[in-house]
């Protein structure tokens, strides 16, 4: 694999140099997350298809000539599952680069499945196996040896080559613009800011309680995901999922019977305890009407469960007709809130609506029907 190394600050003004003129960049990036709350991030790969530079976040203090050129409007992103890379770059600026072309949602429009991998994609399109024994790699350690760099390098050569591809493809089908609304959402800022408040939510078993005992769970999540955000670690590092639910049921009322709690880490200061024992004290004391709960998604009668039975089957028509696994249009969740009244569902925006939410708007208008003819299903 042939890459230009950016391990200086002039390399780097280079390197966005010779790359601001291009049409596309092809991006990934190589992190660390297993031990921190942020990711680390140890690689920047990124090529326009003629040249591939591997920048090195580690030996760089300053990034900013790489955002700079990233955040080019006049230039398409290209990335693989993008999330997570995404992520990394709003925590670092506060920002995302615009506008984005991720080949993992445009494969599942073009019919190579739902969230395929990249190293299948590139099998698919260019018939070419990508090396996968650098997957465990540690990239944060130095110096890294050439086969883990042109393992690096290769996520965004191949990228290059087989983003063109798909935009051809996607033309054929007449799909160009079809992905608008799903890029827009993944470069969304809501989507990589964290709601602490809302932190509860994501207990493991907080689901099963309620009242004054989920109030305690609200404020304890709230108080470790700031632990965890101030020290750089894990959450569940910071305060598991079980003990914030023992806590909330056992309501210890001292330092001593806190301590008493089976699994709590430790190495918790007495001022950290003093925080949680405060927390919980919020929590009992919070007025009925501030309780949190969990908002029970409205169970379908049965003559609705036939019809999101009804609705699933036209989905999967339409899938099959246009090569598209059903579940990128939608889950049946999706069709369960429609049914019960969503008036606002993804079925009725953008593609979808072109290639089902029409139809199934029209069905349960009662304006057409779905039969079976000759072992086919028909919808006129």
């Amino acid at each position: 694999m042939t890459y230009i190394m950016v391990t200086t600050a002039d390399e780097l003004e280079q390197c966005c140099t010779a790359l601001a003129d291009s049409p596309f960049l092809a991006l990934d990036t190589e992190f660390l997350r297993e031990t921190t709350y942020y990711s680390k991030l140890a690689l920047i790969q990124i090529g326009n298809g003629s040249s591939t530079y591997i920048i090195d976040p580690i030996t760089l203090s300053d990034l900013t000539p790489f955002f700079e050129l990233v955040n080019n409007p006049d230039v398409v992103k290209v990335l693989h599952s993008a999330r997570q890379d995404y992520e990394i770059f709003y925590n670092l600026q506060g920002d995302l680069p615009k506008p984005i072309f991720d080949t993992q949602v445009a494969a599942s429009l073009l019919g190579y499945g739902e969230q395929i991998g990249y190293a299948n994609l590139v099998k698919n399109l260019l018939d070419v196996d990508v090396d996968k024994s650098q997957t465990r790699t540690d990239w944060t350690k130095r110096p890294l040896n050439q086969k883990q760099l042109s393992y690096a390098a290769s996520d965004v050569i191949y990228l290059a080559k087989i983003y063109p591809i798909m935009q051809q493809k996607l033309a054929d089908l007449n799909r160009t613009d079809w992905l608008a609304d799903d890029f827009e959402q993944l470069t969304s800022i809501a989507c990589y800011q964290v709601d602490q408040r809302s932190m509860w939510k994501k207990i493991k078993s907080a689901n099963r309680l309620s009242g004054k005992r989920l109030s305690i769970v609200q404020e304890l999540a709230d108080w470790r995901e700031t632990q965890a955000i101030k020290r750089n670690i894990p959450r569940k590092r910071a305060m598991s999922d079980d003990v914030i639910v023992d806590i909330a049921n056992q309501h210890p009322t001292n330092i001593t019977e806190l301590r008493a709690i089976r699994q709590i880490n430790q190495r918790l200061q007495e001022h950290d305890l003093k925080q949680i024992l405060n927390c919980i004290e919020v929590g009992e004391n919070k007025p009925e009407s501030e309780w949190p709960h969990f908002t029970r998604a409205k169970k379908p009668s049965t003559q609705q469960s036939a019809i999101v039975d009804i609705l699933s089957a036209i989905v999967q028509l339409k899938a099959s007709e246009n090569n598209i696994s059903p579940a990128f249009i939608c889950s049946k969740k999706d069709l369960v809130k429609l049914v019960c009244g969503d008036t606002d569902s993804n079925l009725y925006k953008g593609w979808r609506k072109l290639l089902v939410g029409d139809d199934i708007k029209r069905f349960l208008l009662g304006e057409t029907k779905i039969h079976l003819t000759n072992n086919k299903l028909l919808l006129d």
